[in-house]
């Protein structure tokens, strides 16, 4: 079974010992995310209006 761990640098870094998503022989597995601003790793108090 092929896998590749997908990552960027574009998102928050993981708190948890996981990856970003995973592609497992042609399905993507995706983790959750939060509302992270990646430059400072601080909660975006924004709404999704903003």
């Amino acid at each position: 079974m092929s896998r590749i761990t997908i990552h960027t640098d574009k998102a928050p870094q993981a708190i948890g010992t996981y990856s970003q998503a995973v592609n497992a022989h042609g399905t993507v597995y995706l983790s959750g995310q939060i509302a992270l601003d990646p430059a400072s790793m601080q909660m975006v108090q924004d709404s999704i209006e903003s």
